[in-house]
């Protein structure tokens, strides 16, 4: 095993501790300890540098880090089951690097589980949304937002605090129900905002400019181009190719997982796709 520098190595160990207490809450008697890699750059909240977690059909839970090359080393099962209903990676200091989950529970509980404290209920009610994210700071506070979109298509922000405990939520809007995948990591297009796409249920990818501004998080929406029915899961775990700038990851009907690494541009923020490799419809879910 590689030797991971100091700071590294007492993160990845506070991460177990951790992790192990919300693998107990979640029915599983393993902890969890996400590594960052050694940096090959310095990480930024505009463009993190998260792992990508997967869950496959018997509930493991697989961490697999950025190779510096485009794609991902050996995985690395952290649980032999997870059973959140909802997991959510996040940055609280916006250092770009993860250091907090929020996790749903079956009975709508939602927890924030942080290196440095036990893990804390955050509330109840939360099975009423049908997916959750955090694309990062989208109203310019310094910590991160939670976006979840409730069962009628509402979509809602969260803003959360130093210590991950969350504002009262407010509306973005309706509509959001005919996107089948909402995802993003960091700022897309470069201007410094943080950024999502959404795929519609016509296989078009939208792209929402962030505005920072926690009444009207977004500008309207951008085509970014059709064909994206292709994919059954788009995921964004940032800079995967550790260029300095957010990507896109898309899995399609055969289990091969795609790289759209970002380039700036204002209007499309992705440039032609690479192949990581195939199997990876082996999972249920990525995130």
């Amino acid at each position: 095993m590689a030797r991971l520098p100091g700071r590294t190595r007492r993160r990845a160990l506070s991460r177990l501790a951790t992790a192990a207490i919300a693998a107990v809450l979640v029915g599983t008697t393993a902890g969890i300890a996400n590594a960052d890699p050694a940096p090959s750059h310095e990480s930024r909240a505009e463009s993190p540098r998260f792992p990508l977690l997967a869950t496959d059909g018997a509930g493991a839970l697989f961490e697999y880090l950025p190779d510096g090359h485009g794609g991902f080393g050996d995985r690395k099962q952290v649980a032999p089951r997870w059973r959140a209903t909802a997991t959510v990676q996040v940055d609280l200091d916006q250092n770009g690097l993860v250091d907090s989950h929020y996790f749903r529970t079956a009975d709508g509980s939602l927890y924030l589980a942080h290196l440095k404290d036990n893990v804390r209920r955050i509330g109840g009610g939360w099975d009423i949304y049908n997916r959750l994210l955090s694309p990062g700071d989208l109203t310019g506070s310094g910590t991160p937002s939670l976006l979840a979109r409730d069962k009628t298509g509402d979509l809602w922000i969260y803003q959360a605090r130093p210590d991950g405990t969350l504002t009262d939520r407010v509306r973005v809007g309706p509509g959001w129900d005919v996107y089948t995948d909402i995802v993003g990591r960091g700022d897309l297009n470069g201007d410094g905002h943080t950024d999502i796409v959404a795929k519609d249920r016509n296989g078009v990818l939208w792209f929402y400019k962030g505005t920072g501004n926690i009444n009207d998080p977004f500008e309207s929406r951008v085509r970014i181009g059709g064909g994206w029915d292709a994919y059954d899961m788009l995921v964004s775990s940032g800079d995967v190719n550790l260029d300095g700038r957010s990507d896109l990851l898309a899995r399609d009907h055969d289990g091969v997982l795609w790289l759209y690494k970002g380039n700036g541009n204002q209007n499309d923020p992705f440039d032609n796709r690479v192949r990581i490799g195939g199997g990876w419809d082996e999972y249920t879910n990525l995130f």
